[in-house]
């Protein structure tokens, strides 16, 4: 199974070379392959020989790319409710800080859903603390506290799905169900 999860990364890695190049030749194929080799040997392969490691973070294709449409979708709405804000004489700015403890211990979870509040207009992470740790978020339009933690939880949700370990899926499979 290694060798065949390998030998797809190293054709992807070629077809993406010969597309950069824009040219499909041999020398295009042989560099690519060449540069895939390279790629692996340095940063790859071994996490590809690593086995079934409970902790290792594995990239989930189709839930990635929900996990990346939801943040666009949520950036858009972010985006276009502090241009309202803005353009509208009215001030409902209602600053305050929420705490929302993460139920994985995941420290991939918990970059990816602290970099991806602190990319959407309106909220910032401040500060990460503990294991499983709480994120500390600055909330420009806070008006249900809970929801908050609902919609960052379900963040988290998302980003286990698409980018959590084994472990990471197990701790929010039990938080969920308990």
């Amino acid at each position: 199974m290694r060798a065949i999860r390998i030998s797809g990364v190293l054709l992807w890695l070629t077809v993406l070379w010969v597309a950069l190049w824009h040219d499909i030749s041999v020398a295009n194929v042989v560099g690519g392959l060449v540069v895939g080799v390279l790629v692996l040997a340095i940063a790859g392969a071994p996490r590809f020989l690593a086995g079934d490691d409970p902790d290792r973070s594995r990239v989930r294709f189709f839930r990635s790319i929900h996990f990346a449409g939801f943040v666009l979708y949520k950036l858009v709405e972010a985006n276009l409710y502090l241009a309202w804000e803005i353009v509208t004489p009215q001030n409902r700015i209602n600053v305050g800080v929420v705490a929302v403890p993460l139920r994985t211990e995941s420290s991939v979870v918990e970059m990816v859903v602290a970099n991806v509040i602190t990319l959407t207009p309106g909220t910032v992470t401040i500060e990460s603390l503990g294991t499983p740790p709480v994120l500390y978020v600055n909330v420009m339009h806070l008006h249900d506290v809970e929801q908050v933690r609902r919609d960052l939880h379900y963040i988290e949700e998302l980003s286990v799905r698409a980018f959590g370990s084994a472990r990471a899926r197990d701790q929010l499979e039990a938080t969920v169900s308990a």
